[in-house]
C-alpha cells in the first residue's frame, strides 16, 4: 500500500504512539485531576507534560493556556464562537475548512457578519493587503489556515499578524500546518492556534489542542472540571474554562510521543522533505498528457500537499482507480468549498495527495506509474 492520504490523517504512525497508547490502557484507567491515588496523579501527569510539550514546540509562555480539544473542529469551534458575539465581524479567506467557514455561516443567523477574502496563491502581499481591506470598525477576528488543505500553499501568519490593527485577534486553523511548518507562537504574534493530534503531530485520533494567549473565548460547553465544584458557575480560568469533562489520556499520552518523535526528528527537516516531495510530484505529474496541476511549488512556500485531475474525469473515479491499485490519496471538494470556486472545479472535485514524513520518492515513481495505466485505458 501507498499511503498518500496524510492530509486527512497521518500514516503509519511513530512505534512509540501505539506502544504508549496500549501500555497506557493495559496499565491505567484513571481519570486525571479528579482523584488523589498513584494512577490519577500519573493520568494527571501525563496532562501536564504533553503542556508543556505543546509549549516547547509551539512557542506558548504558560502550559495553562494549552486547552485540550477532542479535534481541531472542535477547537475552531470553542473559539470562533466563543469570542464572536452579535454585531461583531470577522474576516477570513477562500482557502478555509468548512470548521472555519461553517461556524461563521452559523453565527451569520446570529447578528455576527464575516467576510471570506481571495488570496493571491503566489503573492502573499496581495493577500495581506485584500485582508486589509475587509477589515472594518467592528472587525474583532482574522482567521485563517496555517496552510491549504488541498494545495498547501503556506499563509504568510506573520506579516498578516503585523498588518492587523488594534483589537483585531489571529486566531489560525493549524490543522495541516501542526508539526509540518517550523511555528513560534509567540514570536509570530498569533493570538490563537488550533490542531489535532492525527494529522501532523502524528499521534491518534481524539485529541489535539487550542492555545489561548488573547482574551479568553466564553465556554460553548460547560460542565464537572474536578476544581470550584462548589460553583455552578464554570471556572473563569484556564484551561477549567474551556476543559469540562474527562479528558482522553490515552490519546493524549500517544500525542504525547508524536510531538516527541517530531521534535527529536526536527520539524525544519520533516518541512524540507514534504516541499521536496511535493515538487517531485508536481514535476512528475506535469510531463503526463490529460494531467492538470493546479499550482507551482517552485513559486511560492507550500506544504506537503497538492492537487491534480484528469481531463474530463471526474476526481472520484481517478482515485477509486488508484485504491484499486494500492494508492490511498482521497478526491471530491475537501471540505473547501470556496477554494475550489476559486480554481473553477466546484462539479470534478480534484484528486489529492498529501505525503507524511515516512513518504519516499520512490512511492511517487511507482503512484506516476499507476497513473500512467490509467491514462493508456
Amino acid at each position: 500500500m501507498i499511503y498518500f492520504d496524510n492530509a486527512a490523517s497521518s500514516f503509519p504512525k511513530p512505534p512509540a504512539v501505539s506502544r504508549a497508547v496500549g501500555q497506557w490502557l493495559k496499565s491505567n484507567g484513571a481519570n486525571p485531576g479528579r482523584s488523589g491515588h498513584k494512577p490519577a496523579l500519573d493520568a494527571g501527569g501525563v496532562i501536564f507534560d504533553t503542556r508543556l510539550l505543546v509549549c516547547d514546540i509551539f512557542g506558548v509562555s504558560d502550559p495553562e493556556n494549552v486547552v485540550f480539544v477532542p479535534n481541531a473542529t472542535y477547537g475552531l469551534n470553542f473559539l470562533i464562537q466563543g469570542l464572536l458575539k452579535p454585531g461583531d465581524h470577522a474576516v477570513t479567506t477562500d482557502l478555509e475548512h468548512n470548521s472555519v467557514l461553517r461556524p461563521l455561516k452559523l453565527l451569520e443567523h446570529r447578528g455576527v457578519s464575516f467576510d471570506a477574502v481571495s488570496t493571491d496563491l503566489y503573492d502573499d502581499g496581495k493577500t495581506v493587503e485584500n485582508i486589509l481591506k475587509h477589515i472594518k470598525s467592528n472587525t474583532r477576528l482574522v482567521i485563517c489556515t496555517q496552510c491549504s488543505n488541498v494545495c498547501g500553499k503556506v499563509m504568510p501568519l506573520h506579516e498578516i499578524s503585523l498588518a492587523l490593527p488594534k483589537g483585531v485577534s489571529l486566531v489560525v486553523d493549524g490543522a495541516q500546518g501542526a508539526g509540518i511548518i517550523p511555528i513560534n507562537l509567540s514570536k509570530e504574534g498569533i493570538d490563537y492556534y488550533c490542531a489535532p493530534s492525527h494529522k501532523g503531530l502524528l499521534g491518534p485520533q481524539g485529541s489535539g489542542f487550542i492555545t489561548v494567549c488573547g482574551k479568553r473565548p466564553a465556554p460553548i460547553i460547560v460542565g464537572g472540571t474536578g476544581s470550584e465544584s462548589f460553583d455552578l458557575n464554570q471556572p473563569d480560568y484556564l484551561p477549567d474554562l474551556l476543559e469540562s469533562g474527562t479528558l482522553p489520556t490515552p490519546a493524549i499520552k500517544g500525542m504525547y510521543e508524536g510531538m516527541k518523535f517530531i521534535k527529536n526528528y526536527g520539524v525544519d527537516k520533516i518541512y524540507r522533505h514534504k516541499l521536496n516531495l511535493v515538487r517531485y510530484a508536481v514535476s512528475a505529474l506535469e510531463e503526463l498528457d490529460g494531467v492538470i496541476t493546479y499550482v507551482d511549488p517552485q513559486r511560492a512556500l507550500f506544504a506537503g500537499t497538492t492537487c491534480f485531475n484528469v481531463q474530463d474525469k471526474d476526481s472520484d473515479e481517478v482515485a477509486r482507480y488508484l485504491a484499486q491499485n494500492g494508492v490511498c490519496v482521497r478526491s471530491g471538494i475537501h471540505c473547501a468549498p470556496l477554494f475550489h470556486q476559486k480554481m473553477g472545479t466546484q462539479k470534478t472535485g480534484m484528486v489529492r495527495i498529501s505525503f507524511g514524513c515516512f513518504n519516499t520518492v520512490s512511492e511517487i515513481d511507482a503512484f506516476i506509474k499507476i497513473l500512467k495505466k490509467y491514462l493508456k485505458k
